[in-house]
């Protein structure tokens, strides 16, 4: 018979023993709990002493509170709840403390695992009770970057506080900045045209006018005032043709002037000024972008 089993046939035989004596009130015990159940309570009392020394903590705790009941025996139900009240002690607790701003604005969107459970925080928070070792802690709330914790609780250690504090939002990228653009009022095709037009009607108009000037001189030196009339009709031709080209070089100018100071105004983007770099398949090359 080994040690475990001498336990149990001993504290049988005290209770089997105490209910055959009727001075010790023993008929009342006989009345209100069965043979059965004293077997179960030693069971569960034998059970509870073989874990809690082997400190499987919830398997001890769940034959302790068995054991415990006030149907067993005085005997067995005074080991058990003093070893409740020691394991009790040595289970640790955890605090799980929430910024106020945080937990009271979004409690309801407040997600918590514990060890991969999901578990609920109360508000005052409350002790957790847990297994010594190693623990993890996740929080999500909708919007923020989720907070994960790794923690050790000890044998004993009483209301271990992890506080938590969700980060700001992340914040909107900003809108992209609009290239500047530069106003500008590019001169037209036409009024390149117009001027060029004007200019050659004036120079035109200048050969003539030289041209019938310098006959008009000949002639009052050589026949004058007896000179044919061709000579008096070509210095008049060419005067004429001064005239008329000069006329159209005035009209042209005039178009000229007018689509210059009538051009539209174009916006166009101002590229980026400073370095940049490209590259191509000869290369990269460092390009300065800007005005000077």
């Amino acid at each position: 018979m080994n040690r475990r089993s001498a336990s149990s046939f001993a504290l049988i035989m005290t209770l089997f023993a105490s209910t055959v004596c009727p001075a010790q009130g023993a008929g009342e015990l006989s009345k209100e709990t069965s043979a059965v159940q004293v077997g179960q309570c030693v069971a569960q009392h034998d059970s509870a002493r073989q874990l809690r020394l082997e400190e499987q903590w919830l398997s001890s705790r769940a034959a302790m509170l068995s054991c415990a009941d006030e149907r067993c025996p005085l005997a067995i139900a005074a080991d058990c709840r003093a070893w409740l009240d020691e394991l009790i002690g040595l289970m640790p607790t955890l605090l799980v403390v929430v910024e106020a701003e945080e937990l009271a604005a979004h409690h309801s969107a407040l997600l918590v695992e514990l060890d991969g459970t999901r578990v609920e925080l109360s508000d005052p928070p409350r002790p957790i009770e847990l297994l010594p070792g190693t623990h993890r802690l996740r929080l999500e709330l909708r919007g923020r970057p989720p907070v994960e914790r790794q923690f050790e609780l000890a044998k004993g250690e009483k209301n271990h506080i992890e506080r938590i504090r969700f980060a700001p939002p992340p914040s909107a990228p900003p809108p992209p900045h609009a290239a500047p653009r530069s106003a500008t009022r590019p001169v037209p095709t036409s009024t390149y045209w117009y001027s060029a037009g004007a200019l050659v009607a004036f120079a035109s108009s200048a050969a003539f006018l030289l041209s019938g000037l310098k006959e008009h001189s000949d002639a009052r030196d050589i026949c004058a005032p007896n000179c044919g009339r061709s000579i008096s009709t070509s210095i008049q031709a060419r005067l004429l043709l001064a005239d008329i080209t000069g006329g159209a070089g005035l009209v042209l100018g005039g178009l000229a002037a007018y689509t210059y100071l009538r051009r539209p105004v174009v916006f166009s983007k101002t590229p980026p000024s400073g370095p940049a770099v490209s590259a191509n398949a000869q290369g990269i090359s460092l390009v300065w972008r800007g005005q000077f």
